[in-house]
């Protein structure tokens, strides 16, 4: 199972938004940059956290993006939730059904894990991979 491109970007620009939160706004492009996200796919996105409440967009000259609340108060579920409202997976089978039953398990702990995992867990782990001297963040992998 492997997430899909839209919550791997997601995570990618959100991560990176928490590492400057407390230096104002952040560009979408100056996210797209270090990301190596498509600034239009990123600005779709961020359109779509923005009505959910998680980034709040900042107008003008020196406007840009931040979370809308602190990174520790939102859980990677949320995110997931915004942006696949389908789940992980498609549930045909019936309740008997020992591959359905499998399936809702390991959903169930994926959800947990998702759940118990907050922005701030992430850019904590970031910041332990970014070389000492390096005051900016790099393309990093999640």
């Amino acid at each position: 199972m492997k997430p899909s491109s839209r919550m791997d970007y997601a995570l990618k620009a959100l991560v990176d938004l928490a590492l400057h939160q407390g230096t104002g706004p952040v560009t979408v492009a100056s996210i797209a940059k270090r990301q190596t996200i498509p600034v239009h796919y990123l600005e779709q996105l961020f359109n779509r956290l923005r009505r959910k409440g998680i980034v709040i967009a900042e107008r003008g000259p020196r406007g840009g993006y931040r979370l809308g609340r602190p990174a520790g108060d939102i859980a990677v579920n949320e995110i997931f939730q915004s942006l696949e409202p389908g789940g992980l997976f498609q549930h045909n089978g019936s309740t008997r059904d020992p591959a359905t039953t499998v399936w809702r398990q390991v959903e169930q702990a994926v959800q947990t894990t998702l759940e118990a995992t907050t922005l701030e867990t992430l850019a904590a782990q970031v910041r332990d991979q970014i070389p000492s001297g390096v005051n900016h963040p790099f393309t990093f992998h999640i």
